[in-house]
């Protein structure tokens, strides 16, 4: 019985990993969905190179020649570089990573299209709209226009269209000191997690002493507001909002 229990609990944590952690058996294992379901698209990206590198075969790219250096198995021959010549399960995992790299890559574009109908319906004050974006949340906040304000404020020092992405985490953040604090904007993507800021953080870098004479700045004038939502692959919905200072 303590078996058959063991077994279950190896079985499900295989399940719910569904994670590829290398492409040692790409060549002889056809992978399907569910075994890459939990990888990034940095993962994916990996993976599929990862196939011609155990083919010996030498990038261009010069970050993915350096990163597969790293393994003992990329052994390259320089001055005789290998003809790569992939099979057909090779072949078949490469049209699945590509496949699964494209359906991320749609969902961060649908996310990108939710961010911008949230900012145009902020900038409009329609206030439905909204409210579905908020998870009715708008209706228990006893100021609704200091909410609509702020995010509004938010998404106007935010360029949707100049968000970059770092492997699977994304950013835009916008800091202005003014000589007596730091304010600081920002959205923050990680995986389907995403974060709209708005904080005065602390003093000016020039107030060597903030807290002597010459400066009337106090620790108290540190704020900091953080929306959280969740987007779920069509949906992008507030899960919390937290207000610190």
């Amino acid at each position: 019985m303590k078996n058959s229990i063991l077994f279950f609990l190896l079985l499900l944590a295989i399940n719910v990993q569904a994670q590829l952690e290398d492409c040692s058996a790409c060549d002889t294992i056809s992978y399907t969905s569910k075994d890459i379901s939990k990888n990034s698209l940095y993962d994916l990206q990996l993976l599929r190179n990862e196939i011609f590198a155990r083919h010996q075969y030498i990038f261009k790219d010069e970050r993915l020649l350096e990163y597969f250096q790293e393994y003992l198995w990329y052994q390259p021959d320089y001055n005789n570089p290998a003809e790569v010549h992939l099979n057909s399960i090779e072949n078949s995992n490469i049209t699945l990573f590509k496949k699964a790299e494209g359906s991320i890559k749609k969902k961060r574009q649908r996310l990108f299209s939710e961010l911008s109908e949230l900012k145009r319906v902020l900038k409009q004050k329609d206030t439905i709209t909204i409210s579905l974006f908020m998870n009715n949340a708008l209706e228990k906040q006893e100021n609704l226009d200091g909410v609509i304000n702020e995010l509004n404020t938010i998404f106007s020092k935010i360029e949707l269209r100049d968000v970059n992405w770092y492997r699977d985490t994304a950013i835009y953040s916008v800091s202005i000191d003014n000589g007596f604090l730091i304010r600081k904007t920002e959205l923050r993507i990680d995986g389907d997690d995403v974060r709209l800021s708005t904080g005065d953080l602390t003093h000016s870098e020039i107030m060597k002493e903030p807290f002597k004479y010459g400066s009337n700045y106090y620790s108290e004038s540190e704020y900091s507001s953080i929306w959280i939502f969740k987007f779920d692959g069509q949906q992008l919905r507030l899960v919390e909002h937290i207000v610190a200072g």
